[in-house]
């Protein structure tokens, strides 16, 4: 199934004119737990983080696609999706902690489960009011942490509201997604894990990691010019 819509790369300046309060966030990492990367458990692995993480998030929202040629997958022209906060329920970190297989599991279910917070019919505006995240089956909402979209400049951007940090990062590395992820909504497949670092002109972030990805994958072009907006999901671990 082919999605189309509207997509846009939205400026850096456009999503931070007005500079946020910075307030310490509930869900900081526990030090005392310790915080495994996931692992597609195939022949090739994104390579370890060596420093400290700081926030493990949820996003939902589209990878955008360009159709360049007929009957060949689109092209990549970015993403948006909106940021929650779900390091408080990482396996073993508190009182929220979620099973093993809950929390491998958490990105399929808030795709599947909960409403498209991307207004691809609104370039200019396509993000919805800031709110948390209810998801069917856990005991509190998840916090909203922020924002991911690729600015002006095509550079994928992480701007996370309330801590004031902000990730203007390149690829460093993909792999694909391991084949039992799930394959999204429109059955098309999950998006690879990355792991970016910082490009310059970040605050307060260094790298992230984008894994246990859940759709995003694009379909096959039916004509030059098409585009695509596809559902996805995916952890992203914020160091």
């Amino acid at each position: 199934m082919q999605l189309q819509g509207a997509f846009v790369f939205l400026s850096a300046l456009a999503l931070t004119t007005a500079t946020p309060v910075r307030r310490r966030c509930s869900s900081t990492p526990t030090q005392s737990v310790t915080y495994v990367l996931p692992s597609t458990g195939g022949a090739t692995s994104l390579p370890s983080p060596n420093s400290t993480i700081k926030h493990i998030a949820v996003g939902h929202g589209v990878q955008n696609y360009t159709c360049t040629a007929a009957g060949a997958s689109g092209t990549s022209a970015g993403a948006l999706a909106v940021l929650y906060d779900v390091t408080s329920l990482y396996p073993g970190s508190g009182p929220e902690a979620l099973s093993s297989s809950s929390w491998d599991n958490v990105t399929s279910q808030v795709l599947r489960t909960t409403s498209m917070p991307i207004d691809t019919s609104n370039p200019s505006s396509p993000f919805p009011a800031e709110a948390d995240l209810t998801v069917t089956g856990l005991e509190k909402p998840i916090p909203f942490l922020g924002h991911h979209y690729f600015d002006s400049s095509s550079v994928p951007t992480f701007s996370l509201h309330n801590d004031a940090e902000l990730l203007k990062s390149k690829k460093i590395l993909n792999i694909p997604a391991p084949s039992t992820a799930d394959k999204g909504l429109t059955d098309e497949g999950a998006v690879d894990w990355l792991y970016l670092s910082d490009k310059g002109g970040s605050i307060g972030l260094t790298a992230v990691y984008r894994v246990l990805t859940s759709g995003g994958s694009p379909a096959v072009c039916g004509a030059v010019g098409d585009t695509q907006s596809v559902p996805y999901t995916a952890m992203y671990w914020l160091y």
